[in-house]
């Protein structure tokens, strides 16, 4: 299974650049000036085992040091304690070769090396460090330390914007709901007016709609089937207003099993056919639903017969709710990974969602 870049964390990022930064600066670069001068490669490595003693000094630098300084704006502290942090650095590299110089499986040659320089003497030398190799060092810490810190803003900016997207989807589906009970009641009303035997059975389809919309809608997505489930009552509904039980055709194609989605994503679709249909006095008036399942993608649709040349025919949109509701969300949700068909041509009003489940 691959793993892409932009699919790791901010921290895997950072971590995965300091990795490498300590791997080039502790390995491959004595590796390579090692192979260089020294022509046994038992040298080689104790050049390696020393630059990898110098690691508490660098870590220093670029985890407490530029971030107590730099990261805080407070530059002058910088300057303050820089000339105090070379003196930890030097007593790191001091300590780094009287370490190696006493270890018995170091090269005899290359711990006499090391001991000529009299590390644990400080009246012959101050310092013992190479002072431009030291500077590159700590230059690259400083380079390391500001792509840490772009990886942390990136994240912190990822997350304001996830943050404030959520917020928007949680007021697109907050606009939904009260807009399907508004209709659905007003449904409910006029068939009590009339005394119809059909009043109880809608309420029950009402009643399992509500519990739905109160607790499934809480979660970010929900099994199709459940969704599914949720159409089939809603269809349910205006089969028993206008007493037509082949008005409305719903057919399901493929397996929502183990899909996830939005929960109420296509009831405005869903709403927009009916009200733009069935509640005009039309001949012939239908409204076909479809939803069309497979590996890689699934396809929603709505169909329902235009008005008469010549008559208005009103725009998906109700108050703001309707197809800018579902254009948002759709934004919001499955960016790049959506299609939003609107056909007017014929004699036959089409709206066609296509969603992409690979990202």
């Amino acid at each position: 299974m691959q793993t892409s870049l932009s699919s790791l964390t901010y921290k895997q990022k950072s971590l995965l650049t300091e990795v490498f930064y300590l791997f080039i600066i502790c390995v491959m670069v004595p590796l390579t000036i090692g192979l260089q001068i020294f022509d046994k490669f038992s040298h080689t490595l104790s050049l390696i085992l020393v630059n990898l003693l110098h690691l508490p000094g660098i870590l220093l630098f670029y985890r407490w040091l530029l971030p107590a300084t730099f990261g805080k704006g407070k530059y002058w502290l910088f300057f303050l304690l820089f000339p105090v942090y070379i003196i930890v650095y030097e007593l790191n590299g001091r300590l780094s070769s009287i370490l190696v110089s006493v270890l018995p499986f170091v090269p005899k040659a290359y711990r006499e090396s090391l001991a000529s320089a009299h590390p644990q003497d400080f009246t012959i030398t101050y310092i013992i460090q190479n002072l431009g190799w030291t500077c590159l060092v700590l230059l690259a810490a400083t380079s390391l330390y500001v792509i840490r810190q772009l990886f942390k803003n990136q994240h912190a900016m990822f997350q304001l914007e996830t943050d404030k997207l959520k917020l928007e989807l949680t007021h697109l589906k907050s606009q939904v709901q009260p807009h399907f009970f508004f209709n659905t009641l007003n449904n409910l009303y006029a068939l009590s007016v009339k005394k119809s035997s059909k009043t109880s059975a809608m309420i029950a389809d009402l009643s399992a709609i509500m519990r739905y919309v109160l607790y499934e809608t809480e979660h970010e997505k929900v099994p199709l089937e459940k969704e599914i489930n949720f159409i089939n009552s809603y269809v349910q509904l205006e089969r028993i207003r206008h007493d037509e039980p082949n008005l409305v055709d719903f057919a399901v194609q493929g397996n929502p099993t183990l899909i996830e989605i939005e929960p109420l994503l296509f009831l405005p679709l869903i709403e927009n056919a009916f009200k733009h249909t069935l509640q005009k006095d039309l001949p012939g008036k239908y409204v076909k639903i479809a939803l069309v399942i497979d590996d890689d993608e699934l396809v929603f649709q709505t169909s329902n017969p235009k008005q008469k040349t010549g008559m208005h025919q009103p725009e998906i949109n109700e108050g703001g709710i309707g197809l800018k509701n579902v254009k948002k969300r759709l934004e919001l949700l499955y960016p790049g990974r959506h299609q939003l068909e609107i056909d007017k041509a014929g004699e036959t009003f089409n709206v066609i969602l296509t969603i992409s489940f690979k990202k």
